[in-house]
């Protein structure tokens, strides 16, 4: 018979108590190394789309083309910076020269002056010796001048290297203006010119200005229908007024002429012409051309 054995597990000994028997104590498990970081795998050369080309040869033609447009640019920008470099230099002379003393101003001549002294034209020209020839101001120097009493016009020109010439018209005296010491001569725009000079002129009534000035409105009204007559007509006219019905002539015989306003005078001239051709002009007393072609006669 087969002897069974029963082995008896030993439970463990409750506290306080010992079984009497010493178990051995089972060694300890030696601790894991740690695990060190694994090692990269080599990237492998990324395999490129497009297959490396080849680089192509240029056409010998193309690339000598290519030198001689980037020569001609280069040639076309060194003209630009000459041409500008000799601009500034001739500017540059232009403006010493011109304030140099070879081109100021050395001499002012003046032209065409009877009734105005040279020294009064001169000094309202205001032109100064060796002043710059450039600077002179003609606009300026013309408005200078034809504020002068008889300068109607002026013309101002430089005469190079050194003159400055000055150009006057001067203006026509057609009637006096006021009596005695007060008369003065004025022309056909009505401006007062200065004292009387000439005793054949035809007198307005009114009373005289200071020389440069102008007239009343009526009394330039009648001086420019004095202006207006033809130059044998006017020489026989000794007076000229304004009345209520116009403009009224007075010639040198005492006849009266009736001219009325200022408009048709070539009609008005002929007319008169005309009647005072007539026999026994002694005896016209007016004569009435207001209208010119109705005119009468007023005999005494």
């Amino acid at each position: 018979m087969t002897d069974t054995v029963f082995r008896q597990r030993s439970k463990p000994p409750k506290p306080g108590r010992s079984s009497g028997r010493v178990e051995a104590a089972k060694p300890a498990k030696p601790p894991k190394a740690a695990k060190g970081p694994k090692p990269a795998k080599a990237l492998k050369p990324a395999r490129s789309s497009k297959k490396t080309e080849s680089p192509s040869l240029v056409d010998p033609r193309l690339q000598a083309r290519r030198l001689e447009v980037a020569r001609g640019e280069g040639r076309r920008r060194l003209r630009w910076v000459m041409a500008a470099v000799v601009i500034a230099v001739l500017v540059g002379g232009a403006y010493a020269l011109a304030q140099s003393p070879v081109l100021d101003v050395d001499h002012v001549e003046v032209r065409g002056t009877s009734r105005t002294e040279r020294a009064e034209a001169v000094e309202a020209a205001g032109i100064a010796s060796g002043s710059a020839m450039v600077g002179v101001d003609a606009p300026a120097v013309e408005g200078r001048l034809e504020a002068l009493p008889w300068v109607e016009r002026a013309t101002v020109s430089r005469s190079w290297p050194g003159t400055v010439e000055i150009a006057v018209v001067e203006r026509t005296p057609v009637a006096v203006v006021g009596t005695g010491s007060d008369a003065v001569q004025v022309d056909g725009d009505g401006r007062v010119l200065g004292p009387v000079t000439d005793t054949d002129l035809p007198v307005l009534g009114g009373d005289g200005a200071v020389a440069g000035r102008s007239l009343s409105p009526t009394q330039r009204w009648v001086v420019a229908a004095v202006a207006d007559l033809p130059d044998d007509l006017r020489s026989e006219v000794a007076a000229a007024s304004a009345t209520p019905a116009g403009i009224r002539l007075t010639l040198h015989d005492g006849i009266d002429v009736r001219w009325g306003d200022s408009r048709q005078s070539t009609a008005k001239a002929d007319a008169v012409r005309v009647l005072l051709d007539q026999a026994d002009r002694t005896t016209i007393d007016t004569i009435d051309v207001s209208v010119p072609r109705a005119a009468t006669v007023t005999r005494s």
